[in-house]
């Protein structure tokens, strides 16, 4: 198993709102892996979110259901305040190729698979750090007009 980041399992209480959702999303999968397995491009993600409006923590755990009996993905993201002006935000995903007994080759599909997951763990937060930057500036636009509306 890789780690690509550190923490993982959330205990929630009844006091927190849990959802639970099925996504489903197209991969660039190399075509040799899709024609080798099987399938199409197409994915799905079992996600859970857990929402606790006392710490103002939200914890997002997502598993791969796709090709799950040759890779195990866990995924688990975290956003809760760390200061009084920034959002912290962690990210871990603990991936394990299940490829029989074959450990180099093992060892080479999650070695790879880690690598993808960083590449696109950047692009998703810089997608992130934008929509902020764009909340924001738009909320503090809103809020100027209700100044000037005053």
């Amino acid at each position: 198993m890789k780690v690509f980041s550190s923490t993982c399992d959330f205990d929630y209480s009844w006091d927190e709102l849990r959802t639970e959702r099925l996504i489903t999303c197209n991969q660039s999968a190399p075509q040799w892996v899709v024609t080798l397995l099987g399938g199409s491009t197409t994915s799905h993600v079992y996600e859970v979110s857990y929402v606790d409006p006392v710490s103002k923590k939200v914890t997002m755990c997502s598993n791969n259901l796709t090709w799950s009996n040759v890779l195990n993905v866990r995924e688990t993201v975290t956003y809760q305040p760390s200061s009084s002006a920034t959002t912290q935000f962690t990210q871990e995903a603990k991936i394990t190729a299940l490829c029989g007994g074959w450990q180099k080759i093992k060892n080479k599909v999650e070695e790879a698979s880690v690598e993808r997951f960083k590449e696109n763990a950047i692009i998703g937060r810089e997608g992130f750090e934008t929509v902020l930057e764009m909340s924001r500036r738009v909320f503090g636009e809103q809020r100027d007009l209700e100044k000037q509306k005053l």
